[in-house]
């Protein structure tokens, strides 16, 4: 971890901010198999009915199941339902994930 970063998160930890919103992390919540809502997202890359794909500052976040629809989507943050099978992080590395974005 970059000698900035540790700084960072350790001025979060003394003001009591969450680490995740200071660093730009995406946060994921979800409810049940249902339901999910992301923050923290650099967009779209790919949007179906049972595969959406978005870019986060850690790599790409895959999202596969069925009937799958976006009930909302803000600029940093979105919504889906439908029946969700799995949830992964692609190509996340952090000396090399967000750059340039």
């Amino acid at each position: 971890m970059r000698i900035g970063k540790r700084r960072t998160i350790r001025h979060a930890q003394q003001l009591g901010l969450p680490e995740d919103v200071v660093l730009g992390l995406p946060r994921l919540v979800l409810h049940g198999n249902s339901s999910m809502t992301l923050e923290n997202h650099h967009g779209a890359l790919e949007y179906g009915s049972t595969r959406i794909r978005m870019r986060t500052s850690l790599g790409t976040l895959t999202i596969l199941g069925s009937d799958m629809s976006l009930t909302r989507m803000g600029r940093h943050d979105m919504m889906l339902r439908g029946e969700i099978q799995s949830v992964n992080f692609e190509g996340a590395s952090e000396s090399g994930a967000g750059k340039g974005r």
